[in-house]
């Protein structure tokens, strides 16, 4: 009876000395409860419908994830897909390259002229595109450099001219990914004679920057913005010299304008039409630099520009800093704004004057 006592009264202190803890227990878990609760109901929102007796019920519905632009091109995406890694690729475009690979699929693309009168594409492609062959790859030139460094981009080439490897040899945190140094996010097709046979595709891209920890950096993006907004512009020509010259023939029931080269409408290797949104006419100067005629041309200070969009042709002024990625204004000063979508910067100069830029 004794020992049944000790029992009971050892059990009623050590509740009376425990019941502190025990509170603070309960407390814990009617947080963690609530907590759960909250998470629940932010994840499965509600909403009351009518049930079959005619009375309101609860039941779980769907949101969509917010969309906001992308940084490279102001397509609406995933918040968390906004600002990734941009890809840059050096792509050539002599007739013996053709049909070209990937173009059709990129999210801006840079033309400019390279020696003997033939032009150059930088690709650049957003870290969610799936493409599976980009190219042929070809050397770099300083002034596509300027512009994959504007953009904080992955810059695959192979090799380059003299300036451009001293150029990326002196740029702090440049992603220089060189088929040279790193052939093994390269490949060398058999079926393509070279130089023409090196190409690349958005996996390897993705996993050379995972490779080598190169971290996403933000550039300034352009204002994007759809439009009701529509002219009578539909064709424009770019005047690059023979096959490489360029006319752009707008379609007004799909916004998009078509890319026709050498007379022909552009294809790439797998039948895809190439088409943008946007195209942009950069007026600069250019100097030849040796006996090969390699180019330099300027991409800093201002210039202008012509941009078409919607069957509309606006004068436009483009600038740039050293480092930066390029702005445009209207030239009233106000901001430009672009169609969502992919842009062509199409670039076209003239003899700088007193032979220097």
């Amino acid at each position: 009876m004794s020992e049944t006592r000790r029992v009971k009264i050892s059990f009623a202190t050590l509740m009376k000395r425990s019941w502190p803890v025990i509170a603070l227990a309960g407390f814990l878990i009617f947080v963690l409860a609530a907590l759960t609760i909250a998470i629940i109901i932010n994840t499965h929102p509600f909403q009351k419908k009518s049930g079959p007796d005619g009375k309101d019920i609860v039941v779980p519905t769907t949101t969509a994830r917010e969309l906001v632009p992308r940084m490279l091109d102001g397509v609406q995406v995933p918040f968390e897909e906004a600002a990734l890694q941009p890809f840059a690729v050096m792509v050539e475009n002599s007739p013996d390259a053709w049909p070209l690979a990937g173009l059709a699929k990129a999210n801006l693309v840079i033309e400019a002229p390279v020696e003997g009168s033939i032009t150059r594409f930088l690709a650049v492609f957003d870290a969610t595109t799936t493409v599976d062959q980009i190219g042929p790859v070809r050397s770099a030139r300083p002034y596509f450099v300027d512009f994959a460094n504007g953009l904080q981009a992955v810059y695959a080439h192979v090799g380059g001219s003299p300036e451009a490897l001293s150029l990326i040899h002196v740029l702090s945190s440049f992603r220089n990914l060189d088929e040279f140094s790193s052939g093994k996010y390269f490949w060398r097709s058999s079926k393509r004679a070279m130089p023409h046979n090196t190409y690349t595709r958005i996996d390897l891209l993705r996993s050379a920057a995972e490779d080598k920890d190169w971290l996403t950096a933000p550039f300034r993006p352009w204002r994007y913005a759809s439009s009701s907004e529509s002219g009578d512009v539909r064709e424009l020509t770019v005047p690059y010299p023979g096959v490489f010259s360029v006319r752009w023939s707008y379609n007004s029931s799909t916004g998009q304008y078509q890319r026709f080269q050498a007379k022909s409408e552009q294809k790439d290797a797998d039948g895809a039409s190439v088409k943008a949104a946007n195209v942009v006419i950069f007026y600069s100067e250019s100097q030849v630099l040796d006996d090969l005629g390699r180019l330099r041309i300027r991409t800093t200070g201002t210039g202008k520009a012509k941009l078409y969009r919607n069957g509309t042709q606006k004068e436009i002024v483009w600038r740039r800093r050293s480092g930066e990625w390029i702005s445009f204004e209207a030239v009233d000063g106000s901001t430009v704004e672009f169609a969502p979508g992919t842009t062509w910067i199409e670039v076209v100069t003239t003899s700088a004057k007193n032979g220097s830029l």
